[in-house]
Order: structure tokens, then C-alpha cells, then sequence
């Protein structure tokens, strides 16, 4: 009989299917953000929790939430945390209203 070799990474619960371990990670707390387990303006739980509710490396939950911040879906300050933001947040911040045009004119 055949051993094949496991990888740290499949030991861990491996990556997503043509994907990455964070993604996955990310997906997982995205669903259930949307689902409403985290609620706008609650505070995920720490790197080190979630690592070990997806067992994977704190790295690998860094690179999830900044997947997730950058999605809008979270917000990170230093020193407390990672917070659920109200949906429609990220887009305001970003100015996503009408655009702009200063000092050009249309004649």
C-alpha cells in the first residue's frame, strides 16, 4: 500500500480548491458576516481564535482580513481589533457618490 505525503498545508485543512488557504478563511468569515454571526460595529474574534476555529496560521488570518478590508467588510484599529462595518460604509469612505471634476470645465 501506497503513503502519500501530506503536506503541512492539507494537514491544516489545505487551500481552496484553485485557490489560496486565506481565501477560503476569508470566504468563511465573509459568509458569515453576511449571514449575521459578526454584526455591524462588533469586534471579530482575535488572530490567534480564528486561527484556531479554521486551524491555520496567524499569517494566514492576517492575509484574510486585509481580503476582507479591502471587500469592505471590516475595519482594522490598531490595538482593538478587527470591527464589522455597516454595509455601505466602504463605499462612502471611498467617495463612490457622483465624481468630481475640479478645475476642468466643459464647454
Amino acid at each position: 500500500m501506497a503513503t502519500k505525503n501530506v503536506s503541512d498545508s492539507e494537514r491544516r485543512g489545505g487551500a481552496a480548491p484553485g485557490g489560496r488557504l486565506y481565501k477560503r478563511v476569508a470566504d468563511e468569515l465573509r459568509a458569515a458576516i453576511l449571514a449575521g454571526k459578526y454584526a455591524p460595529g462588533r469586534r471579530l474574534p482575535a488572530e490567534r481564535e480564528l486561527g484556531e476555529m479554521f486551524n491555520v496560521s496567524r499569517p494566514t488570518v492576517r492575509e484574510a482580513v486585509i481580503a476582507l478590508e479591502l471587500q469592505g467588510l471590516v475595519e482594522v484599529r490598531v490595538g482593538a481589533g478587527v470591527f464589522v462595518l455597516e454595509p455601505g460604509t466602504a463605499e462612502r469612505a471611498r467617495g463612490s457618490g457622483p465624481e468630481l471634476t475640479i478645475g476642468a470645465r466643459s464647454n
